[in-house]
């Protein structure tokens, strides 16, 4: 019997042994917090300035606020024309910042469409506003960015 004993206490022994204490381990749960954090910030920030960006590009309130004149490209974006347009124009309007203001107005919008409806042009149009927000020039197609640059230089000598 005494054998037997000592069996179970060695079984009961490697038992115990064999079974780790848990202990939380703070340090890499913090690591891991701060990895998943700056993963979020990295993905955030980005698409917290795009999105605010694409609120001022759109913001058509500022025609005829009397400090500068505004272009607006009425524009889809599904429209590989609009967004050649839409390139035609980035490619220029560097050197008339300050100068002008460039607004968006996407027609799939409610607010876009109500305003390519107002001055009754389609997609694929440029249009521009004296700083008293007056309509003072068209134009429809995709302009080449030397037309752009010339109606854009005419634009400001109006002021």
């Amino acid at each position: 019997m005494g054998s037997k004993r000592k069996r179970k206490n060695k079984n009961h022994t490697l038992k115990n042994s064999s079974v780790k204490k848990k202990t939380f381990n703070w340090k890499k749960l913090a690591k891991r917090a701060s990895i998943f954090l700056c993963l979020v910030a990295l993905i955030s920030i980005p698409l917290y300035f795009s999105s605010n960006q694409s609120r001022i590009e759109h913001d058509l309130s500022v025609i005829g606020n009397g400090r500068t004149p505004t272009v607006v490209q009425i524009h889809d974006p599904n429209c590989q024309l609009c967004n050649q347009l839409k390139r035609n124009v980035a490619a220029v309007k560097g050197e008339f910042k300050g100068k002008i203001e460039f607004k968006i107005a996407n027609i799939k919008t409610n607010k876009g469409g109500r305003f390519a409806q107002r001055y009754n042009v389609p997609h694929v149009t440029l249009l521009f506003f004296d700083r008293k927000g007056n309509r003072v020039n068209t134009l429809q197609g995709v302009s080449s960015q030397k037309d752009i640059q010339q109606a854009l230089s005419s634009l400001v000598a109006s002021r």
